[in-house]
Formats: C-alpha cells, structure tokens, sequence
C-alpha cells in the first residue's frame, strides 16, 4: 500500500512541477536524439563505402591522383578527377590475364549538381538491378551501344527529384559545380532510362555514352580558344581518347596488390587498393564518430546533474510536503525512494522520448539526407553508440537518483522545517 503511494506521489510530483520537468525530459531527448543522428548517419556512410569497395577492388587512375581522390571521384562522385590517362590503359588492362573485368569512365558535365559520367554499357550491366523505366528501342544488355550514344541513364534517386522520366532531354553543364568557368554545353541529352535504386552513391549519378563524352568536348574545344579554358578542359575533362579512371575487377586479392604497384610506380599512372583506402576513410570517420559521440557523452552528463540540480531544489520546497508524509506513517526510506523514482522516471523517459524522436525525425528527412550525403539511410537502426548513450545516462540517472535518496534519507525534515 505504501509503495502504491509512493508512485502515486511521484506522478503527482511530476505533474505539478510540469515546467521543470519537460525542461529536463526534453534536455535529454535532445541529446539523444542528437547521438541517433550520428550513429545512423555514420552507419549509412559506413555500409555505401564497404558496399562500393567490395564491387571495384582496384582503381586506376592519372599519375599524381591520391587513394582517396581515386575513390571519392570515381565510387562516389564527390570530388573533382585529378586528371586525365589515354583509354589505351584500360585497353592494356583487358588484357591482362589477373583482370577479370574493367570499366572505363569519364567525368562529363553535370546537371543540377549531379555529375554525368561517361561509361560503356558493361559499366550498367554491373551495377544496374533493372530498371524502372526504358525506352523501348533502347536493348537493355547494350544501352549504352550505337542506339544509345545520346542517351542518359539515371540513378533512381537523381530521377525521382527532378522527376526525370524516359523521354525527357536537359542540357549539361561542363566544369565542376560553383566553378567560375562553368557553363552550358549546347549537347542535348536524352533520358533514356532510369535505374531501379541500388542503394549506393550510383542512385545519385547520371551516366551517358563514354564515346559520346570524347565527341562532346572534341566539338567544344571548336568553340573555346581561350588558353585557360582549354588547360580545364583537358585537367577536368575527358577529350577525345581520355579517360579519368578505370575501375577494375581482378581475380583475386594477390593479383590486385601486384596491379596497383605495378601502376602506382610505372610514372604514367597511379592506382589505389579500393578496400585498403576504403578502411582508412571509415578509420577516420569512426574517430570524427567518436569525438562527436564524446561531446555528446558530455552534453548528457551536464543535462543530467542539471536535472539533479533541480530535484535537489525542489526537495527543499517540499520539505513541508515530506514532513506530512512522515506523520502519516511514511518510513525514510519510503519517501527517499519516491525522488529516486522521480530522478529515474526522468531519465528514462527522456531516453525514450529522444530515441523514438530522433529516428522519427531521421525517417522524415531521409529522402534529403540520402540525396544530399549520397548514402542509404537506415533512420530505424540502433547504433552502438545509441547503446553506450542509454547505458552511461541510466548509470549516471541511478548515482545521481542516489545521492538525492541519500541526502533526504538522512535528512531531519523537524528540524529544517523549524530552521524555516
């Protein structure tokens, strides 16, 4: 019958004290609804990159270009291409006996900020899962062949924006976005087809004709004579017989280590072990991961002594209140259990509150996180540092419930009333 009281207490407190305590409920759904953030965010880009690394093992590209300029401008378009080598690579790549497979490609222009990227239809074949729309003279195993060198092959995500459809023609921009140089090409490209979702940064991604892009910018070096520009063109752009990488398929990982010496110390090219450069990236991510994951480690403990701060406070108000329950029969410990059930009761629904409400938030934004990261968002997946959140503010709810417990147990309500 007490403890009955003594809940009934605690909710009653709780609802009198209305402001204060959604202050506190709210600090703390805040903070965690900040850790699902970014464990959700850094999960997402964790399993693109380990997704797109598994598909390409080897990555060829200009010499000079750095791991992380290969992977970035060609997996997930991110970054500006460092430069240009002669198709012939991939050509001497073909036939090399440890090379299953390779894929040329060709940074373009772009539309709206989405790079248009030329490759050849064994480039589509490799990544499409189908698609939800195709022109029907366009043959889906070669779309990218003869019939196909005006075309524009959409990833789902880029059409579903700008509600791109088969049929639709747009004009692309040549140089990097925000670049002072960019502009219009007088090219029409045609959408040809749109890709079913992959779940990969290629949802993000227009591809065209890789021979179309040489005859794009051979015509466009007609109309440009000014030095500088041409230097862009040729720095940025594949022009005729240039490509900016190759992706390649080996046959297994010892042929992969021997193909990126071979290519990194050649002088003509650099080549990169997609996995390796891969695992360093997700390295440096876990550690920003984690420096997040610290201060916001440090941002519950002060919200939590903040709501110790003010239990403890209002302790002190309801001395009265507490002295009442004492002449009702109301043990010490009784009553110093109903504040660590208060502090406790706080704490845990705070945790709740702000998990449910951060993954409720991340579900509605997807559509534009996914777009503007480039990742597939899980908004409902629980991370491990969600996890090590919940455990250290519990813990700390429960030493902090306990010193408050503590002091009302040993304190003499007679006399600090008197002392009133």
């Amino acid at each position: 019958m007490k403890y009955t009281f003594i809940l009934k207490a605690v909710f009653h407190s709780i609802s009198h004290r209305k402001l204060s305590v959604f202050t506190s409920i709210f600090a703390i759904s805040a903070a965690f609804a900040f850790l699902a953030a970014i464990g959700c965010v850094s999960f997402g880009l964790a399993a693109t990159a380990v997704n797109s690394s598994l598909a390409f093992p080897l990555i060829v590209g200009p010499a000079g270009a750095s791991d992380t300029t290969l992977v970035m401008s060609t997996l997930f378009n991110t970054d500006k291409p460092a430069g240009t080598l002669d198709y012939e690579v991939a050509e001497k790549l073909a036939g090399d006996e440890r090379v299953s497979a390779v894929f040329p490609i060709a940074r373009s222009d772009s539309y709206m900020g989405i790079p248009i990227t030329g490759v050849e239809s064994s480039y589509i074949n490799e990544i499409a899962r189908g698609f939800s729309e195709i022109d029907n003279d366009i043959e889906s195993h070669d779309i990218l062949g003869e019939n196909g060198k005006k075309c524009a092959v959409v990833g789902a995500k880029t059409a579903a924006r700008y509600e791109m459809k088969v049929g639709d023609t747009f004009f692309g921009s040549h140089g990097s976005v925000g670049d002072e140089d960019a502009h219009m090409h007088d090219f029409e490209y045609k959408v040809c087809a749109v890709m079913k979702a992959v779940n990969g940064p290629e949802d993000f991604a227009i591809f065209t004709n890789l021979r179309s892009v040489w005859e794009i910018h051979e015509h466009g070096h007609h109309h440009h004579h000014e030095e500088a520009e041409d230097k862009e063109h040729e720095h940025e752009h594949a022009s005729e017989g240039k490509i900016t990488a190759v992706l390649v398929k080996t046959k297994n990982p010892v042929f992969t280590a021997a193909l990126e010496r071979e290519y990194s110390e050649n002088g003509f090219t650099s080549a990169t072990d997609t996995g390796r450069t891969v695992r360093k990236l997700l390295t440096y991510m876990n550690k920003a991961e984690k420096a997040a994951g610290f201060f916001s480690y440090g941002t519950l403990f002060l919200v939590m002594v903040m709501v110790f701060v003010t239990i403890m406070t209002s302790i002190n108000e309801r001395k009265r209140e507490m002295a009442l329950m004492r002449t009702l029969g109301i043990g010490k410990l009784p009553i110093s259990l109903m504040i660590f059930l208060e502090l406790f009761f706080i704490s845990v629904f705070g945790i709740a509150l702000g998990t449910l409400g951060g993954h409720a938030v991340l579900a509605i934004f997807k559509p534009v996180i996914d777009f503007e990261l480039g990742i597939n968002l899980e908004p409902f997946f629980f991370t491990e540092i969600e996890f090590r959140g919940t455990v250290y503010t519990l813990i700390a709810g429960v030493v902090l419930s306990l010193a408050a417990m503590l002091k009302i147990y040993r304190m003499n309500l007679v006399e600090e009333i008197a002392k009133d």
